[in-house]
């Protein structure tokens, strides 16, 4: 009977389907041209291990999905098959999204013209698995669910709704941006929202899910925020205006494509730049507020804050960008324009694949082509020389440290940036009694690791960093020497 109902769809129904599975085979393999995970994927694992409730950067959700996925299989290739995967969830939901407002095939190209934001493919092999992947399938998951909650308020909606906001906050901090422009409105459009007995039902459902994170931030003094801290301060007050404009100029490059495609399709078959006439406020309302507010709310926390805002903090809130120009400018979508449509969504899969495989081919960086053999047995054989006890801690430069962990069999335990705070994950009795190894990129990067590590040492303890080189070699055999300095701790039990 399947087979059957496949047979009945149309046309442009089997070529989206295509496109998706291609689109999750080509993405989910473009990172095996790496010989190691991202950092961002490496992180997730370790944070994953150790199994808590929180992390140095963010809510543990994805360090939880990240070694739940790695553990079974060890493989790099089951990390970025997770990462392709809530990303064509995305996808998924994006076009459900869209059906609530366009036609079948305008919600189609509403999918296919979001290949040429490269934070849907780029992302994998650059990054992996992280909590903006997670993000990229969650925000329209939610917003397809609040659409169902102000329009049918069901209970079952709204407590599908407070489950997936309390996922959404234990993922990452910026959920709190969808859940405003939710609020908003809300309050606009149905302020009976908030007589409503569901809607605070929902509200519990997140706050009980979130509130394990909350109990955890509470014991360690909320340490993660000096992470947001470090970014966000300022010392020019220029940067409060130069912060904004270049988070927005470096937003064009994620938009930028689905603009292009757009204008493309009604130049060539002749469609008319008519803004919309007559739409529903609402659902009008809806699509501005619950697509743009969020950027806005990026935009004012620069111009507040100003420092180093990074421009990836808002490429996940984009995933109605294309949905907003067919709603605001109708296009009748023929067979001739799909086709167009698609074309255009497989040029920007092909070249970005090619951009980005050329990138990883022929780099020669440690963060891609990590020789992690060579130089976990030449840090074990110089900690041998010292120590008749095994290898257990290793701490310094996280892109070199946590390759190590994964990687090598013996997996020893990596001292994480906690930002000044006491590391909840090492015992210092233990470290102390087994003794460490650090290894960084400057004689003075050891130092400071050392003592930031080693927080028992006396200060006039004498730290002696030996040099040490390794190579990287690019896909196609081509050479780079990295110069890194060791020191290692002696167990002083």
């Amino acid at each position: 009977m399947f087979i059957d109902r496949i047979k009945n769809w149309s046309y442009e129904r089997k070529m989206f389907i295509l496109f998706l599975v291609l689109h999750f085979i080509v993405w989910s393999c473009i990172g095996l041209i790496r010989t190691v995970l991202p950092t961002d994927s490496l992180e997730g694992i370790y944070w994953g291990y150790l199994h808590d409730f929180g992390t140095p950067k963010h809510p543990p959700l994805a360090g939880w999905l990240t070694y739940l996925t790695y553990l079974p299989f060890k493989t790099d290739y089951s990390i970025y098959a997770l990462s392709q995967a809530f990303i064509i969830i995305g996808f998924v939901f994006i076009y459900k999204l869209a059906r609530l407002f366009l036609n079948e095939v305008q919600s189609m190209l509403s999918v296919i013209f979001m290949e040429s934001c490269w934070v849907y493919t780029y992302i994998t092999g650059y990054y992996g698995f992280n909590p903006d992947v997670i993000l990229l399938m969650i925000l329209p998951v939610i917003t397809y669910v609040f659409y169902q909650c102000m329009y049918r308020n069901k209970p079952l909606d709204w407590i599908k709704l407070g489950v997936l906001v309390g996922f959404c906050f234990l993922n990452k901090y910026q959920t709190g941006m969808l859940v405003f422009a939710m609020a908003i409105w809300a309050f606009i459009f149905n302020r009976n929202t908030f007589k409503n007995k569901y809607f605070y039902l929902s509200m519990v459902i997140a706050f009980l899910i979130f509130l394990p994170h909350i109990l955890w931030l509470v014991k360690y003094d909320f340490f993660p925020f000096m992470y947001f801290d470090g970014e966000l301060s300022s010392p020019h007050w220029y940067n409060h205006i130069t912060a904004p404009l270049r988070f927005f100029v470096v937003q064009l490059s994620v938009i930028g494509g689905i603009l292009a495609f757009f204008g493309l399709t009604k130049l060539i078959y002749k469609s008319p730049f008519k803004l919309r006439k007559n739409f529903d406020k609402k659902d009008a309302g809806f699509l501005l507020i619950m697509g743009l507010v969020p950027i806005a709310l990026h935009l004012l926390m620069g111009a507040l804050e100003g420092g180093n805002m990074r421009p990836r903090w808002g490429f996940e809130f984009w995933y109605m960008f294309s949905i907003l120009l067919f709603y605001f400018f109708p296009t009748e979508i023929t067979k001739k324009e799909f086709n167009f449509g698609l074309k255009c969504g497989y040029f920007a899969m092909i070249v970005t694949f090619i951009t980005l495989g050329t990138l990883l081919a022929v780099e020669k960086n440690y963060r891609s082509r990590y020789p992690v053999a060579q130089i976990y047995g030449d840090l074990t054989k110089a900690w041998e020389e010292t120590t008749d006890k095994p290898m257990k801690y290793i701490g310094g430069y996280i892109e070199w440290t946590l390759p190590l962990t994964i990687y090598t069999p013996t997996h020893p335990d990596c001292i994480l940036d906690t930002f000044g705070y006491k590391n909840p994950w090492i015992d210092e009795d233990d470290l102390k009694n087994t003794g460490i190894l650090i290894f960084d990129r400057t004689p003075e990067e050891v130092t400071k690791q050392t003592f930031k590590s080693c927080p028992y040492l006396p200060e006039d303890y004498e730290v002696n960093p030996v040099e040490y080189k390794f190579t990287v070699k690019n896909a196609f055999g081509q050479e780079r020497e990295y110069t890194i300095y060791y020191h290692i701790v002696p167990q002083m039990g």
